[in-house]
């Protein structure tokens, strides 16, 4: 499934057909993947519908509302484990199990609990609902100039959290630069058809959502490592240790793709400067 917006059609269309092909490929992700992954693709799937609703969220703030609190409350049915699933992955990255087997056990007797099916049955009558107010979504009065607005102003709230993220090197601002960095992410993937210059951000924009996803997944696991300091002893100080020079890397790859993609002042879109 690509997730662009038709040039060849009107804006409202292209939402419109945009938005129904998300909810369904997070319905048959649903009914058809294994209980962890379907998790993981609905959340994508939600992620993506409330960028696309972030678009036009300055013409239709009613809409977004509306629609967003369905997707957000969607997708936090599915977020019980989520964390969970990070900070196994976190691990992995790091460390071999056979050189950290009291972690490794720790860690997977955690996540082996993992388990949604309860929401997932909820969520797929959600999904439904959500797909049959689509095509009544009042969109017949915008026109592709209307997704420009959109996407400046959430590249301006991603340079703005650059800034503070960068400088305070916290958790929390970076957790908050990575959500703005990927709305910005599907926004270039949504308009590059409309906007061809759009297509050469994605792949330095889909790093840079990485490497602070990865950040704050370290982040996670040392936060829960550090809290089983006792059970861990003689495992916790090298594995830290690991953690802290893979963050140090990804934070230097964090600032150097930021100062690529978001130049305060300097970059300029449809022919405007930001």
């Amino acid at each position: 499934m690509v997730y662009r917006l038709n040039s060849k059609q009107t804006l409202a269309a292209a939402l419109a057909a945009t938005a129904q092909a998300e909810v369904a490929g997070a319905i048959l992700a649903l009914n058809t993947l294994p209980e962890h992954e379907a998790v993981h693709e609905v959340r994508k799937h939600c992620k993506k519908m409330r960028a696309l609703l972030r678009l036009i969220r300055a013409d239709h703030k009613a809409l977004y509302r509306r629609e967003n609190a369905h997707y957000r409350t969607l997708a936090n049915q599915l977020s019980a484990n989520r964390d969970l699933v990070s900070i196994r992955d976190a691990f992995a990255a790091i460390a071999k199990p056979v050189d950290f087997p009291r972690t490794h056990a720790f860690i997977t007797g955690r996540s082996g609990r993992l388990g949604d099916r309860a929401a997932l049955g909820q969520v797929g009558e959600l999904l439904l609902q959500g797909a049959g107010r689509i095509p009544s979504w009042p969109l017949a009065q915008l026109r592709w100039k209307h997704s420009q607005r959109g996407f400046l102003n959430t590249y301006r709230h991603a340079c703005s959290l650059k800034t503070a993220a960068i400088s305070r090197k916290s958790a929390e601002t970076l957790h908050e630069y990575r959500k703005r960095t990927k709305d910005h992410w599907y926004h270039c993937r949504l308009l590059q058809e409309r906007y061809p210059p759009l297509a050469d951000r994605c792949t330095p924009l889909e790093a840079l959502a990485q490497a602070l996803g990865d950040w704050r997944d370290l982040y996670l696991l040392c936060t829960l490592l550090k809290a089983e300091e006792e059970a861990l002893s003689g495992e916790l100080i090298p594995l830290l240790e690991a953690a802290s020079q893979r963050r140090a890397a990804l934070f230097h790859q964090i600032k150097r793709l930021s100062a690529d993609l978001f130049p305060t002042g300097k970059f300029v879109l449809f022919g405007a400067r930001t």
